[in-house]
């Protein structure tokens, strides 16, 4: 189940990567497109940072899904990994909170989804896999008949003495 909600953590996040490169794309030539200032900044700079901000933000999630698509390969995942899921989660948050109040309830159910498939690969991922029981040899005996791992242990052990009661002290 962990391998196939990477899988699917993955895809999602390939497809938000997506979704964000060519929402930035169609906002940079739209404000590129315009033939007005805003705050006396020029609509070919808002283009630009608009083309950069969305371009970094798409990478990143370009990024975060290779990653988690090579962690699913593997079938376990690093702290690395761990760290980039909640990363993800966060910002998949923040988007869905945007998303509510800039596009309405369609694109915010979409995010909801994503947000959910990225928390829950976050929670498998910190799950512990089961440990397969270890089967142990026979421990090596010398011809002697003394266990070499013990062999001086009881050489090495100070004596013991008994110490007294201190002074004054009842047995009670």
């Amino acid at each position: 189940m962990r391998r196939a909600v990477l899988i699917a953590a993955s895809v999602v996040l390939l497809v938000e990567a997506v979704v964000v490169g060519l929402v930035g794309l169609v906002l940079g030539f739209a404000a590129s497109r315009q033939h007005m200032t805003m705050g006396g900044i020029p609509s070919s700079r808002i283009a630009l940072v608009s083309w950069a901000g969305q371009g970094s933000l798409a990478v990143f999630l370009l990024v975060c899904a290779v990653v988690v698509a090579v962690a699913a390969g593997r079938g376990r995942a690093g702290l690395f990994v761990r760290v980039l899921l909640v990363l993800c989660a966060v910002l998949n948050g923040v988007l869905t909170a945007l998303m509510l109040a800039l596009s309405g309830w369609p694109a915010f159910g979409l995010l909801v989804v994503a947000l959910g498939v990225l928390v829950l690969a976050v929670l498998l991922v910190y799950e512990k896999p089961a440990v397969e029981p270890v089967t142990v040899g026979p421990a090596e005996v010398d011809p002697a008949g003394v266990d070499p791992a013990t062999a001086g242990a009881a050489e090495e052990l100070p004596p013991t003495e008994e110490v007294p009661p201190p002074a004054g002290a009842s047995a009670g």
